[in-house]
C-alpha cells in the first residue's frame, strides 16, 4: 500500500474528528462535522485544521502514517539527543512510547535508516514549541508482539492529555485555526543521505519557519574546562580552581565553569546531608572570596563561568519560606519534589521567572561572571503546576521555560552583550538554542562514544555543539588521548574536566598540540559538520582552500577534492582517498605531538593509498 496519513483531530469539549486516506504531497481541502482542514503541496507540507466555532478550540492533534512494514536497520526517534542511542534498535521501537516535555524537549522526528544505513524514510511536524507525544501504533505488543498486519503506523500527537495545545495557539487566529508542517520523505538506497543531514534539513525548516537565530559568539567556541567530573563537589576549592586554570591555560583551555557545589553541599552528597541551593551565596569553607577568585581567573588569561540552576530551591535554603508561594505544586497540593531532592520555581508564573532571571544577573553584577552554565531543567518532572498562591500567564511549563530563558539572556545581555550561555540537550533544542552560545551533549563522564553520539546528534541542528567534559586520564596511552580529543572536535567544541595533576606529561602534550591547532583554527570550528556515511565514521568541514577531514570510529576512505587536513581519530594505519584527475601533492604527516614524520611528494590519480598514524594529522597540498 501506498503511505497515507490519519490527522485526528480533538476540541476542547471533547468531539473528534478523523480525516482518514490523506495522500502525502496532494493539494486537498476536507471538512466532516465542521472540522475543516486543508493541506498544501509545498515541502514540508502546511496543515490547517480550522474548528467549527472558535470558542470551542482545537485541544490536540493527532498526525498518524500508515505505511508497508519494511525491513529498517535502525530509527532514530523523536529525542533531544540524549535518549536515542538508547533506543536504536528497531525490536525496541514496536515499543516506542514517549512524549516531548518539561524534561526533556524532542525534536519531533523519526528517521528510519536503510540497509545501507543512510536516512530511509523520515516523519516529523513542525510547529510552535509545546508539549507533545509519540508513539508506534503497529506493530504492537499485546500478550506478544503482533506483526502480522505488515505495517509500520506510528503517530506524532500535538498537545498532550496533561497539557493541551496552549491557549495562545489555539486562539491567535480569530476562526481558531492552527497551521503545522507534515515533513515526510523517502528515500532509495541511490538518493539516500547520512540520518544527521535529513535531521539538519528539518531543524533548518523549523528556524526558517519561526525566524530562530543561530546564535554563538567567538569565546564561546574555546575549548573549556568544568570542575564537574574529576571531583567530589566538596573538594572543589579557590585552590583547585585556580590551580587548574594556571595550568590549562598552558593547554589551550580558555574556558572554565566553576560547578555545582560552589555554594554548599552539591547535588553528589548524601540523600541525608540538607542542601541550601537557592540561595547562591558562595561557601566561604570552599571559597573565600568569589570576587577575588573571578578576577584570578581573568588575571591568568581565562574566561571564568559560573554553574546555576536557577529554578532551584531546597528547604535548607534562606531562602524557602520567600519564594515558597512561587514554588511548582502537584495536583495534590505538595510541593514538588525534583529526584534531586530540591523544589523548583514555576516557569509559567510571571513573578517566578524574573525571581530566577535576577538570579542569573546577580552573578555579574556581584562577581564579574563572563559565563554561565544553566542546568537541571531536565530533572523538573512532567507535571503541570497546581499551586493557586501564584499566577500563571501561560499554560504550557515548555512554554514557561522557553520565557524563562528569554528573560534570562535580555536581562544578562543589556549587562554584557557577548556573555557566555551554556545550555544542555535536553533543551537547547532550537527554539531554545537561540538563548545560548553553545548547547551541551548530556552527561558523558568516561563515555567516549556516549559524548559523540549525542554532540553529534546537536550538530543535527546547531553548529554550536560542546562536548560533554571528558576525563582523560594517565592510564590512556598518548595515541588514545589524541583519539579522543579528535572525536570531540569531530563534533563540537572539545571540553574537559581533569585534575590536571594526575595526568601525565605525555597527554598534557597531546591537549596541548591539538587545542593550539584548533584555536588557531577557531572561525572553521563555527561550521557544520557533514557526515559522509550513515554512521558519521568520516565528518568533513569544507573551506575554500583547505577541508578538514575527520576519521573517527571505523574510519573509512573517501574523495579528495582540493588540499585538506585529514586528522585520524582512529586507530587504522592505512587510508585510502580519491583524486578524480591527476595532480601531485605533498603529505606531511604529523604524530599525536604535533612533530613532523614523514613528508613526500606523491602523485594523485584516482584511488591512492596514504600511510597514517593513531591519532594523527595528515596535511596534503595539492600542488
Amino acid at each position: 500500500m501506498a503511505s497515507t496519513f490519519k490527522i485526528n483531530v480533538i476540541l476542547r469539549s471533547g468531539r473528534k474528528t478523523l480525516f482518514d486516506d490523506i495522500e502525502y504531497g496532494k493539494v486537498c481541502s476536507m471538512e466532516k462535522d465542521g472540522v475543516k482542514i486543508s493541506i498544501g503541496a509545498e515541502f514540508p507540507s502546511p496543515v490547517t485544521v480550522t474548528p467549527p466555532n472558535p470558542d470551542d478550540p482545537v485541544k490536540s492533534i493527532e498526525y498518524n502514517l500508515y505505511t508497508d512494514i519494511r525491513n529498517y536497520h535502525n530509527v532514530i526517534t523523536p529525542d533531544s539527543g540524549r535518549w536515542y542511542i538508547n533506543k536504536t534498535q528497531m525490536v525496541t521501537f514496536w515499543d516506542f512510547k514517549e512524549e516531548s516535555a518539561i524534561n526533556d524537549f524532542k525534536m519531533p522526528l523519526y528517521i528510519f535508516t536503510g540497509q545501507n544505513l543512510n536516512a530511509k524514510m523520515a516523519f516529523g511536524i513542525i510547529g510552535p514549541n509545546y508539549e507533545t507525544s509519540f508513539k508506534t501504533l503497529e506493530p504492537k505488543k499485546d500478550r506478544a508482539l503482533v506483526v502480522y498486519m505488515r505495517r509500520l503506523s506510528i503517530q506524532i500527537k500535538r498537545g498532550t492529555d496533561l497539557y493541551p495545545i496552549p491557549g495562545d495557539i489555539a486562539r491567535k487566529n480569530s476562526d481558531g485555526s492552527i497551521t503545522e508542517y507534515l515533513y515526510f520523505s523517502t528515500h532509495s538506497e541511490a538518493d539516500s543521505q547520512p540520518w544527521l543531514l535529513t535531521l539538519r534539513d528539518f531543524g533548518e525548516h523549523q528556524k526558517r519557519i519561526y525566524s530562530i537565530p543561530d546564535i554563538t559568539t567567538e569565546a564561546s567556541m574555546a575549548p573549556l574546562w568544568c570542575s564537574w567530573t574529576d571531583w567530589r563537589s566538596d573538594d572543589v576549592t579557590d585552590e583547585v580552581i585556580l590551580r587548574n586554570v594556571q595550568e590549562g591555560i598552558k593547554l589551550g583551555i580558555k574556558n572554565y565553569i566553576i560547578d555545582d557545589g560552589w555554594f554548599g553541599p552539591g547535588l553528589d552528597s548524601d540523600f541525608d546531608v540538607q542542601l541550601n541551593i537557592g540561595d547562591w551565596r558562595a561557601d566561604p569553607a570552599k571559597i573565600k572570596d568569589m570576587c577575588k577568585l573571578v578576577q584570578d581567573v581573568k588575571k591568568a588569561g581565562a574566561v571564568p563561568m559560573v554553574w546555576c540552576a536557577p529554578h532551584a530551591v531546597a528547604e535548607g535554603a534562606d531562602c524557602f519560606e520567600e519564594r515558597k508561594k512561587y514554588l511548582i505544586k502537584d495536583d495534590k497540593g505538595a510541593l514538588l519534589l525534583t529526584s534531586n531532592q530540591f523544589h523548583s520555581l514555576c516557569f509559567m508564573c510571571p513573578q517566578s521567572r524574573a525571581v530566577m532571571a535576577d538570579i542569573c544577573t546577580s552573578f555579574i553584577k556581584e562577581w564579574d561572571f563572563d559565563g554561565a552554565k544553566y542546568d537541571l531543567f531536565n530533572c523538573v518532572p512532567n507535571v503541570p503546576c497546581c499551586n493557586h498562591a501564584h499566577e500563571h500567564d501561560v499554560s504550557s511549563m515548555m512554554e514557561g521555560l522557553h520565557l524563562t530563558l528569554k528573560l534570562i539572556d535580555e536581562k544578562s545581555r543589556q549587562l554584557k552583550k557577548d556573555y557566555i550561555v551554556e545550555l544542555k540537550q535536553n533543551y537547547g533544542t532550537p527554539f531554545l538554542s537561540q538563548y545560548g552560545t553553545m548547547t551541551r551533549a548530556g552527561d558523558t563522564p568516561y563515555s567516549t562514544e556516549g559524548n559523540f553520539l549525542r554532540a553529534l546528534y546537536v550538530q543535527g541542528y546547531s553548529p554550536y555543539s560542546l562536548n560533554d567534559y571528558q576525563t582523560i586520564t594517565s592510564e590512556d596511552s598518548f595515541e588514545a588521548t589524541a583519539c579522543i580529543v579528535l572525536k570531540m572536535m569531530a563534533v563540537g567544541i572539545p571540553s574537559y574536566s581533569i585534575d590536571f595533576d594526575r595526568l601525565c606529561e605525555d597527554n598534557k602534550a597531546v591537549i596541548r598540540h591539538y587545542n593550539n591547532w584548533y584555536n588557531d583554527n577557531i572561525e572553521t570550528f563555527m561550521k557544520y559538520r557533514k557526515p559522509l556515511d550513515g554512521q558519521s565514521n568520516i565528518l568533513k568541514i569544507e573551506n575554500s582552500d583547505t577541508d578538514f577531514y575527520f576519521l573517527v570510529n571505523n574510519g573509512g576512505n573517501f574523495d579528495l577534492q582540493k588540499s585538506s587536513i585529514i586528522l585520524n581519530a582512529t586507530f587504522n594505519k592505512d587510508l585510502f582517498v580519491n583524486y578524480d584527475g591527476s595532480k601531485t601533492g605533498t603529505v606531511t604527516v604529523f604524530d599525536c605531538f604535533g612533530h613532523k614524520t614523514d613528508e613526500k611528494e606523491i602523485e594523485f590519480n584516482g584511488w591512492t593509498h596514504l600511510d597514517t598514524l593513531p591519532g594523527c594529522m595528515l596535511r596534503i597540498d595539492i600542488n
